[in-house]
């Protein structure tokens, strides 16, 4: 890399009309998207970020037929002056204030003709910050030996939506900002709907199956969702409604008071013989078949004791909550249970700090974590959905709106931004895009978010696997990032097929001999 006392000379000039947060410049070479240059405005160095980039040929221009196109090749590399490099910049701030870690916008574009030059070394220094709030994500795509930096404290209080197509590194991501949370003795909970992080292999996390305590579901309409009642049997939810009474969810053994309480309803239609009497009668017997088959099928993952699922989370680490054998509703219900309780837990945390027992370290029976905690959705686009309400959804939303007064933030990983919720995705102060290639998924962002450039948002479908563009409130300035591999994530990888089926026919070959061999010896 160059700068403007190198003998290089300058990359090139600035042309055309050029504004206070982008110009445009013609160069010596070809520009890559995300290379980074440096030039002079109103007396001092700004930084910008290459994000469009364009080559022309004058002689090729004119060409209209294959013979002509190989005449014209031929004399257009023999001509040095035939080739015109074109490179659209958007200005990222003042180098001497970005160093500090502020973004200092000039007043004043820099003039036509002013000399642009690569940013050197010291100059991309501004992508590694050093402090206790900042952590390692990567390296800058177009130069790897620089490393890029994001703030954990904004991420912590600002939201993040992590946006790609499938395989194109969210997990990986997601991995990487789990691990760096557990090396700060973080607090995260990861709900994990596919079952990609189970195998974690790293300090300070705790995977567990999520779990749904039946006592703690406020509304039945939650419950019936659990037990996968049908939303147009109005009836049958009708029933479990009137039957899930506070006596049910303080007796000993929940499932045996609910059903008693509907064969008590049961018992009072009876006796009336009417029409509707007759319908809710056979609205408690098939009520009990679905409660016997639920409990069946649920086992382990419905919890009846006394204690509230959010006792099996741990304070100070990383918590992946499997959620593999839940449906989708199963799995909503589970989401909203969860963060409601987290937002509930904080915010008396929050009204307990300062007080007395608190500066002695004494937090209070009643306060799970007195820390902040960072919530990550997986699969975020089937929970927080565009085109119906969810519980998960309202809970995720209010946490967006006002999660950061109590401490609590939302990661939300989706690859169909268009099937997000456009509400909670406005929300989200920062952002991680890896390769997105549908034009709407694009759209839809730009219209969520301003953070990230119709420029940029086109160079999406470029991006190969593991690599980001980085905006947002997390970021000093927005970078194109070449993610750092998560050695410890070995879920998320595609499968091998064919791997898999030439294991299996040596391993039965194997077992073929062996039995052969067997019998010769019989």
């Amino acid at each position: 890399m160059s700068n403007g006392g190198s003998v290089d000379g300058p990359l090139g000039f600035v042309v055309g009309e050029a504004y206070p947060y982008k110009f445009t410049f013609i160069a010596k070479r070809a520009v890559s998207v995300g290379e980074y240059v440096t030039v002079d405005a109103n007396g001092r160095r700004i930084l910008g970020m290459v994000e469009q980039s364009s080559i022309r040929s004058s002689i090729m221009d004119g060409v209209s037929n294959y013979h002509a196109a190989s005449e014209g090749k031929a004399i257009a590399e023999r001509n040095v002056r035939d080739k015109s490099y074109l490179a659209a910049v958007r200005v990222l701030g003042y180098i001497d204030e970005l160093i500090k870690g502020k973004v200092t916008l000039p007043s004043l574009p820099p003039e036509p003709g002013s000399m642009v030059f690569d940013a050197s070394r010291d100059e991309l220094k501004v992508f590694s910050i050093e402090g206790s709030a900042w952590i390692r994500i990567g390296s800058l795509l177009r130069n790897a030996s620089v490393s890029v930096s994001v703030n954990l404290d904004r991420l912590a209080s600002r939201h993040l939506a992590i946006l790609s197509v499938t395989g194109g590194g969210k997990s990986n991501l997601l991995a990487l900002i789990a691990k760096r949370i557990a090396e700060f003795n973080g607090t995260m909970i990861i709900f994990d709907y596919h079952g990609e992080y189970a195998d974690l292999n790293m300090d300070n996390v705790e995977v567990m199956d999520a779990k749904i305590n039946p006592r703690y579901i406020d509304e039945a309409e939650r419950l019936a969702d659990l037990l996968e009642i049908r939303e147009y049997a109005t009836v049958q939810r009708e029933v479990l409604g009137k039957a899930l009474t506070n006596d049910v969810k303080s007796s000993e053994d929940f499932w045996a008071a609910l059903k008693a309480n509907i064969d008590m309803l049961k018992d009072m239609e009876e006796q009336k013989r009417s029409r509707k009497s007759i319908q809710t009668i056979r609205a408690c017997e098939r009520l009990q078949g679905i409660i016997d088959s639920a409990v069946r099928r649920l086992g382990s993952l419905v919890d009846t004791s006394q204690r509230r699922p959010l006792d099996m989370l741990k304070p100070n680490k990383v918590n992946i909550l499997n959620m593999i054998e839940f449906t989708e509703k199963q799995a909503n219900i589970a989401i909203a249970y969860y963060l409601e309780e987290i937002l509930e837990d904080r915010k008396r945390a929050e009204r307990l700090r300062g007080r007395r027992e608190v500066e002695a370290g004494n937090r209070g029976s009643d306060v799970k974590f007195d820390t902040p905690v960072i919530c990550a959705i997986e699969e975020a686009h089937v929970f927080l959905p565009n085109n119906k309400d969810t519980d998960a959804k309202y809970i995720a939303s209010k946490i967006a709106r006002e999660g950061r007064k109590f401490g609590v933030s939302l990661i939300i990983v989706s690859q169909r931004p268009r099937r997000l919720d456009q509400d909670v995705l406005s929300q989200m102060g920062s952002l991680a895009v890896l390769r997105l290639t549908n034009p709407d998924d694009q759209r839809y962002i730009n219209e969520a978010s301003e953070v990230l450039s119709k420029e940029l948002l086109e160079y999406l479908p470029s991006l190969n696997v593991g690599e980001a563009i980085l905006v947002g409130q997390w970021v000093n300035i927005p970078s194109i990032v070449k993610i750092e591999e998560v050695k410890e994530k070995r879920a998320g990888r595609d499968i091998s097929a064919v791997e898999q089926w030439q294991s299996s026919r040596k391993h039965s070959s194997i077992a073929r001999e062996s039995t052969e061999a067997l019998m010769e010896l019989g």
